[in-house]
């Protein structure tokens, strides 16, 4: 009988183990996102349009941050609430730091913003992904329409199909050795924890 007890204990304490070590396995990277000096339009990030990157506009550099979308999920936001409002990392900056990001499972969509005070600016969108599996690839295409929704509502839904249907499918191989992975209005770098 106390075999029984201390092999089931046994089974028990592994099972609890197992878990736990898969979570420390997970993939992590360092992620460093730089913003191109302006929109694609030409227009600055942040400030008043008509004064462009001058020393006038103070504010002219953007808030950048990362939401990490996985299939069926609500995003996972990459920036520091304060109150009722929402802060980068890295305040009216260039580039942008974000260290130890969980990158599994795979595909994982990536939505860079501009954290502004009433609606974001969407710098760019990317799927990472380590295959072809176009089921996989449409579930996280839903899940970055859902997440458009909810980081710019007052965006146009053509718009927002727009963002989701541009998105950029990147191999996670290719981004993860330090070289930078060019968007439409950014790149990004991860480094490999």
């Amino acid at each position: 009988m106390i075999r029984i007890v201390n092999r089931l204990a046994a089974l028990l304490a592994f099972a609890l183990l197992v878990p736990l070590s898969a979570q420390t396995q997970e993939p992590r990277f360092d992620m460093t996102v730089t913003a191109d000096a302006t929109k694609a339009n030409g227009s600055p990030w942040d400030g008043v349009p008509r004064l462009g990157n001058s020393k006038l506009n103070l504010n002219a550099a953007p808030d950048i941050a990362v939401c990490l979308v996985r299939a069926n999920a609500k995003p996972d936001c990459l920036w520091k609430p304060q109150g009722r409002r929402l802060l980068s990392q890295c305040q009216n900056a260039w580039t942008c730091r974000f260290d130890n990001v969980a990158l599994a499972p795979l595909p994982i969509g990536l939505v860079f913003i501009d954290i502004d005070a009433r609606n974001h600016d969407i710098i760019d969108v990317a799927v990472l992904t380590d295959r072809t599996d176009a089921r996989a690839n449409d579930e996280i295409a839903d899940s970055l329409r859902t997440a458009m929704s909810v980081l710019t509502p007052h965006r146009s839904e053509d718009t927002k199909e727009r963002l989701v249907r541009s998105a950029k499918l990147l191999a996670l191989a290719d981004c993860a050795d330090g070289k930078p992975c060019r968007l439409t209005q950014s790149q990004f770098v991860l480094t490999k924890k």
